[in-house]
């Protein structure tokens, strides 16, 4: 696996259009208590399942984790579940629950190598039809060629070595960019699944994955947008009005590349400064805390940037 850190620092100190403020981390900083660093994605889940079918689903859900905004005036992907009307993440993973309640061999690789175009579109009915819904057709069928468990055992209870097992297994989980001619390497979807996998265990008794502490930010289109909103992130005029006019960003441009950059660093540097207040706090402890509060919206709420990936 491409290191992270390493490549996108490179990145980071060859920006133009996007800066970290320290004094913002700083303040930040401040204003975290521990509690705030104790959250996990998995309180997704709305079901009890045994740990295997949870980590199945966990898999199988960060396949198809990415994309889930709209065109500016353009009506979100929305599901209606058990009466309440959900998007984003918490609307796809609350489906593929719905699947796998319905149909308990969904998670098997046959079914998921052979998933039709129809079955997944009834899988994921909504009042639009979810973007990059072929993307996420091909990558469910490539989770289909692999033994889930057999992956999760191959990395013996270790963080990195099973977003390499991913990345290995799955093609698609191999989020790399270039910049300025050099490989920029990110991983969001594999780190992330070792974050929630890990989550999972801890939450089964059987403890957290080693290395955790080695997952860096998990960089997508939310976190960039909370950063800013703290200021830790500033963006260039030319950047800032072309995110807040809706422009679409390209995938693989000096601007996408330095925006996901500079988040890994962001979260980094607070990593680092608020480790000095509590021991405990990794990247992932950050990234999860600032996702949380991504999904409380303000007033005055800029909007995230807008690419179209299967990066995140």
């Amino acid at each position: 696996m491409i290191n992270v850190l390493e490549t996108t620092k490179s990145a980071v100190d060859n920006s133009s259009l996007v800066k970290i403020s320290t004094e913002s981390i700083n303040k930040l900083v401040e204003s975290v208590k521990p509690e705030d660093l104790k959250v996990s994605e998995l309180n997704l889940f709305a079901n009890d399942w045994s740990w295997e079918i949870s980590l199945k689903i966990i898999m199988v859900f960060n396949s198809v984790n990415y994309c889930f905004w709209a065109k500016k005036d353009e009506p979100k992907w929305t599901v209606e579940i058990e009466g309440r009307k959900l998007d984003g993440a918490i609307a796809l993973f609350r489906c593929l629950e719905e699947e796998v309640k319905r149909n308990p061999d969904f998670l098997n690789s046959d079914e998921l190598t052979n998933l039709s175009e129809d079955h997944l579109g009834e899988i994921l009915r909504g009042n639009t039809i979810i973007p990059l819904f072929q993307e996420r057709l091909e990558c469910l069928r490539e989770m289909g060629k692999a033994d889930l468990l057999k992956v999760f055992y191959e990395s013996e209870n270790d963080a990195i070595k099973l977003a390499d097992l991913m990345i290995s297994n799955f093609p698609r989980f191999n989020d790399v960019s270039k910049f300025e001619g050099k490989k920029v390497a990110f991983y969001k979807r594999a780190q992330l699944n070792s974050k929630m996998i890990s989550d999972l265990l801890v939450g089964s008794g059987k403890g957290e994955l080693s290395n955790l502490d080695k997952l860096t930010a998990f960089a997508d289109y939310k976190i960039p947008q909370i950063l800013r909103r703290f200021g830790v992130l500033e963006y260039a005029l030319e950047l800032a009005n072309k995110v807040d006019s809706f422009e679409l960003i390209e995938q693989n441009s000096k601007e996408e590349v330095e925006i996901r950059a500079n988040v890994i660093w962001a979260v980094e540097l607070l990593k680092q400064e608020l480790k000095k207040k509590y021991d405990f706090v990794t990247s992932s402890h950050v990234d999860s805390m600032l996702w949380l509060m991504s999904q409380t919206k303000t007033s005055d709420e800029k909007p995230y940037h807008r690419t179209l990936t299967t990066a995140y």
